[in-house]
């Protein structure tokens, strides 16, 4: 369902382009379906593997089965054995073989998918769509792709159980697995780009931090308030990717403390790094983000402080204190900033006028002075 507080006039609109595209899917035949999945997918993204597992010559083929698949998903409530009544008529069709009425083979077909297989399927996919749509879905000539999290229930087995549990909450017994899922899609065209799954438990940013690989340089992120903490918004923009998200609901803002104001309700804010490491991250790329930006440090006020705390350091030998003042120093090498000064220009230039005397470059006994001292230029600038 669509809900659009900011454009409530478009709401009835776009719900019914929804039902009526949902209806038309799900109305729709097989070989229709085939002719244009086949149209979208190269032959070589579901052609048969060399060896292994779908490398025999088989009814359903890895192609063929994923048709299948593919129909048996617009329609919740196919049953495998309509999917093979489906490939018989159209085997009679084709004057082709017979098919066994029996579902055991599509059924072990369909559990043969490779994933990466349908991973790629679904990239080509997004990317057909996004050509489709051209430059009018982008934002300044910049790709918008947005990330939210949802889930969904799991059949009620062991091995779901066990990678999916349950909440906390419900009573064992009493409920089904929950698998928890992020999926990035493209604003310009809806096609689904990557999906990544887990449990309950994970939250979305462990989730997005599976998907940074399909964010590329020039790319803008658009989520919710999940979104708006540092670490995304510190760690991306290194990458080239923009993010846009709403603030985070444990932070509460303060527009007296803004660097600038920019409209009602927007303003520059600055953020600072933490102390305390994310455990989304290691050690190493936790400390390759900054806590400020290496152009605005003092190098005379780090000079200064590194000198000082050298010798408080020497004469503390206790472990826990040298650590306690290491991490005084770098908090006070990081509040020590200078002005920011954007096009700021500092040429290479004297701004004292040179002395009209000439250099003394000879003995002072051998050397002859110049008349007219005072025409005598000291630089030939």
């Amino acid at each position: 369902m669509f809900v659009t507080p900011f454009f409530p006039a478009l709401r009835a609109q776009l719900a019914a382009q929804v039902r009526h595209h949902a209806q038309a899917l799900r109305q729709i035949d097989f070989p229709p379906l085939i002719a244009q999945l086949r149209e979208l997918l190269p032959a070589h993204l579901l052609a048969s593997e060399d060896e292994g597992a779908n490398s025999r010559d088989r009814v359903f083929s890895l192609r063929l089965t994923f048709e299948c698949f593919v129909w048996q998903m617009l329609k919740p409530k196919t049953a495998c054995r309509e999917a093979v009544r489906a490939v018989q008529a159209l085997f009679k069709s084709l004057d082709k073989a017979n098919v066994h009425e029996g579902t055991s083979a599509y059924i072990q077909a369909r559990q043969r998918l490779p994933v990466h297989r349908l991973e790629k399927a679904l990239i080509h996919t997004a990317q057909i769509a996004d050509h489709r749509v051209g430059a009018q879905g982008l934002l300044n000539g910049r790709p918008v792709k947005v990330a939210d999290c949802s889930t969904t229930q799991l059949p009620d087995t062991k091995k779901n159980q066990k990678r999916y549990p349950q909440p906390s909450s419900q009573k064992p017994g009493c409920g089904f697995p929950l698998l928890k899922f992020l999926v990035l899609f493209s604003l310009s065209s809806g096609a689904i780009l990557r999906v990544a799954t887990g449990s309950w438990k994970n939250h979305d940013l462990r989730l997005l931090h599976g998907l940074w690989d399909a964010l590329q340089k020039g790319d803008i992120l658009l989520g919710d308030r999940a979104y708006g903490e540092y670490l995304t918004l510190a760690s991306l923009p290194q990458r080239g990717v923009d993010v846009l998200a709403r603030l985070h609901g444990g932070r509460r803002v303060d527009f007296r403390k803004a660097k600038k104001r920019l409209a009602r309700h927007d303003g520059w804010f600055e953020w600072r790094k933490g102390y305390q490491q994310s455990g989304l991250l290691r050690a190493r790329q936790w400390s390759q983000i900054p806590g400020v930006e290496m152009e605005r440090l003092s190098f005379k006020g780090t000079l200064d402080a590194i000198r000082q705390y050298t010798l408080a350091l020497q004469n503390r030998p206790a472990k826990k204190h040298r650590h306690q003042l290491w991490i005084q120093l770098l908090r006070t090498i990081a509040g020590d900033l200078v002005p920011l000064r954007p096009h700021r220009n500092e040429p290479r230039a004297v701004k004292r006028r040179p002395k009209a005397y000439q250099l003394l470059n000879k003995p002072r006994k051998i050397f002859e002075e110049v008349p007219h001292r005072c025409r005598y230029r000291k630089n030939k600038l």
